[in-house]
């Protein structure tokens, strides 16, 4: 069976135990991150689990440097170990991509934007993501009966990124958690690839 960079992450900060994990969550809000990241909402953390807690990392700062923020965590916490084993068991992620230096602009890309393509084409439930975005303002009235006026799911989202494109970091994780609310499997899917 071979495993993802995802889930490597959640089986080690499982290790961590519930008052570390605690500190680690912490922590992890605290790390000051580097030039485009954000740190991770205080709210986003306080209540996650560890399966939370990966998706969370993997969506801010994508796979090598949501990598390297952990390794780094993990040690300013004083585990150590745990660090050590992670950076093992890493080697054998099937997605895995070993940090360098000139890994970071393509890792400053938010999640929608990296995975643009994929969501065009394969996502399903693209009106139930409208009014969600509608919602909470991040579409215009007019914007958004643009985007519905449109034939197909495909046509919808490549509309919808038209308007996207605007967006901060965090309209953009606004908009992450609201594609993983109302297509899951596929959001499940694209993080593991």
């Amino acid at each position: 069976m071979s495993f993802t960079v995802r889930d490597v992450l959640v089986r080690n900060l499982e290790e961590l135990g519930e008052r570390n994990f605690k500190r680690f969550r912490t922590k992890l809000n605290e790390f000051p991150v580097e030039g485009p990241y954000r740190s991770i909402p205080k709210a986003r953390l306080e209540k996650a689990d560890e399966d939370d807690v990966a998706d969370l990392i993997l969506a801010a700062y994508s796979n090598p440097y949501g990598v390297t923020v952990t390794l780094e965590v993990l040690r300013q916490i004083n585990q150590n170990q745990i660090a050590e084993k992670l950076e093992q068991d890493l080697e054998k992620a099937s997605n895995y991509k070993k940090p360098s230096n000139g890994d970071k602009p393509a890792a400053a890309e938010h999640f929608v934007d990296r995975r643009r393509a994929e969501l065009i084409s394969r996502m399903g439930l693209v009106d139930p993501v409208l009014d969600d975005l509608l919602s909470r303002k991040l579409l215009t009235d007019e914007h958004y009966s643009i985007v519905r006026s449109k034939a197909t799911s495909q046509d919808k989202m490549r509309e919808l990124y038209g308007f996207s494109r605007s967006w901060g970091v965090g309209d953009k994780d606004a908009f992450y958690q609201i594609l993983r609310k109302h297509n899951e499997p596929l959001i499940i899917d694209l993080e593991r690839s």
